[in-house]
């Protein structure tokens, strides 16, 4: 550590850290304004204020070159980067959607912090106790923000997440160095630390590395917003009619080339209308949402689910034979019948379907005369009754 103290200068690690600390905090800041209602303000809301307490802290650290030479500025300053990594570790609950306290670190971070007071009262302003008990803290803090990122980001940043928890975790490992450093060096100078430069450097790698570490996050969750926006159906959250005439022509295509068969089922929900006029369109959009549910739980796989228009949707089924696709048929219409859906105030409604379907046993007919021909047979269902099944095989 000693050969880093005689190639940097401590006043300049300390402006470089709080400049990089402030243009963070204003560039979390600038997200939260412009995203306060999204479901992340609150933690960049926290970031904001870690960073920028970050700031204070450094600037604190620095009063002595401006000839204030207080004996509580290091305390101070420290105390104050103590707060900025344990407002990081809220920023991170907050972004996993976990409590933003744990009892467990809360406890003995708060013992440190009072046997700190407690020695720094009775043997004074001591370097070495500082530095110690402080390390401590703040690789505690510092290390459960690591673990948190590691072990509770979903699939979506589970990347840019375990990225930015290995330079937690080397920045933790880098406070742990400094404190078994001073552990092992009782009869050090205390008026000469070269630690406080490596300290120093490896927070100007870690905020580097953090802050873009952040911003990956963010942009990976918003990336798959945006394309779930563009694959799902915003009310019943199953694939929308983009995605299935996509999906429908490609399974076509590849029906044919394997000679294969493939298989279309139109559904629509019975007397709808009535629905929404009886008891209002909030009504109706329960019902859709729980005849969707009831539908995705009763396909099988690969079978693909989409709804396709105010109250339609169609089941794309790459393989089967008539038999089979009729059964399925038959099998979704008779649980949407027996479904009460705890929607209308007086009783639960009971809704019924009707479904058409169309089947191409060698894959010779195109998508848009599956569509039209699993159409036409929905048509045939509605026409006979409603609340049955209708199919054509197109050869």
């Amino acid at each position: 550590m000693e050969w880093i103290a005689h190639l940097a200068h401590a006043g300049t690690l300390l402006i470089v850290n709080a400049l990089l600390a402030a243009v963070s905090s204003a560039m979390f800041l600038a997200l939260y304004v412009t995203g306060r209602k999204e479901r992340h303000a609150r933690s960049l809301l926290l970031l904001t204020l870690s960073y920028a307490v970050f700031t204070l802290g450094f600037g604190t650290l620095l009063a002595p070159a401006w000839h204030y030479m207080d004996v509580w500025v290091a305390p101070a300053g420290n105390v104050t980067l103590d707060v900025a990594t344990a407002l990081t570790l809220l920023a991170v609950n907050a972004y996993l959607r976990r409590p933003l306290l744990q009892w467990t670190l809360l406890v003995p971070v708060a013992l440190l912090c009072v046997l700190e007071l407690y020695s720094l009262h009775y043997t004074g302003l001591d370097h070495r106790i500082m530095v110690i008990f402080g390390g401590l803290v703040r690789g505690m803090l510092t290390l459960a923000t690591a673990v948190a990122l590691w072990r509770h980001a979903d699939s979506t940043v589970r990347t840019p997440a375990r990225f930015t928890a290995v330079f937690h975790f080397l920045w933790a490992g880098m406070v742990g160095l400094r404190v078994v450093w001073w552990a092992f060096h009782p009869d050090v100078d205390t008026s000469y630390d070269p630690t406080t430069n490596f300290g120093l450097l490896s927070r100007i790698v870690l905020t580097a590395s953090i802050t873009p570490g952040f911003l990956w996050m963010l942009t990976r969750e918003m990336n798959a917003e945006l394309r779930r926006h563009a694959s799902q159906d915003p009310l019943t959250g199953v694939t929308n009619r983009r995605v299935m005439w996509e999906r429908g022509e490609a399974a076509t295509l590849d029906a044919a080339r394997k000679r294969a068969s493939i298989a279309v089922l139109m559904i629509d929900v019975d007397h709808f209308k009535a629905i929404n006029d009886r008891f209002g369109h909030a009504v109706g959009d329960q019902v859709l949402v729980a005849i969707a549910q009831t539908l995705t739980q009763h396909i099988r796989m690969p079978d693909l689910l989409a709804r396709i228009g105010g109250e339609e949707f169609m089941v794309l089924i790459p393989q089967g034979d008539e038999a089979s696709v009729r059964d399925l048929a038959e099998r979704l219409r008779r649980r949407i019948e027996q479904q009460q859906i705890d929607a209308a105030p007086e009783a639960p409604l009971v809704c019924t379907v009707s479904i058409g379907y169309c089947l191409s046993p060698g894959a010779q007919a195109s998508w848009q005369t599956l569509v039209l021909a699993a159409d036409q047979a929905l048509y045939a269902a509605k026409r006979a009754g409603r609340n049955r099944v209708a199919g054509t095989t197109i050869t």
